[in-house]
């Protein structure tokens, strides 16, 4: 593991501590049980396509300014996606953002995502060998719905036990 410190680890941590406060205020909003299927699902999820984009033959991007795997890649990894994954659903749940306004609040999660990678390309925390930004809008919403029928699912399972008992 080939590491250096320089701004794009520092960009790394400044907006993975941002996450996590922000994360913090809500983190009992959704019962623990909830959160750790969502994190782990999370994790999965990008993992699985981060290492299927960033492995040979494609090589479309790596993390960092480096192509082997760095500590700070792991951050993202870890807290990043799971802490963003779960803002976006305390905001869907809490306001109840069903039908009609879920599509509109997927869209505007999408671009934020979208200029959220534009900053990590910028600051080198993502670089580009062969992907393209625009490559990134269909994927955003497809997450995006990945995560709230994961979501239903568990959230109905969970009440179902919760009743059964």
């Amino acid at each position: 593991m080939n590491v250096t410190f320089d701004w794009n680890e520092w960009y790394f941590i400044i907006t993975t501590i941002i996450i996590l406060s922000l994360f913090y205020p809500i983190r009992n909003y959704f019962p623990s049980i909830l959160v750790l299927i969502i994190w782990v699902f999370c994790i999965g999820l990008v993992a699985s396509i981060d290492y299927f984009l960033l492995a040979t033959p494609f090589k479309m991007y790596y993390f960092s300014d480096n192509k082997t795997y760095e500590l700070s890649g792991a951050l993202y990894h870890l807290f990043m996606y799971p802490c963003a994954s779960l803002l976006f659903l305390f905001g869907y749940d809490k306001w109840e953002l069903y039908g009609k306004k879920t599509v509109v609040y997927i869209l505007c999660w999408t671009g934020f995502s979208l200029f959220f990678e534009w900053l990590a390309v910028k600051n080198h925390a993502l670089t580009y060998t062969g992907w393209k930004l625009f490559y990134s809008i269909p994927t955003y919403p497809i997450a995006s719905i990945l995560l709230l029928l994961v979501f239903h699912y568990s959230k109905k399972k969970l009440l179902d036990i919760q009743i059964s008992k």
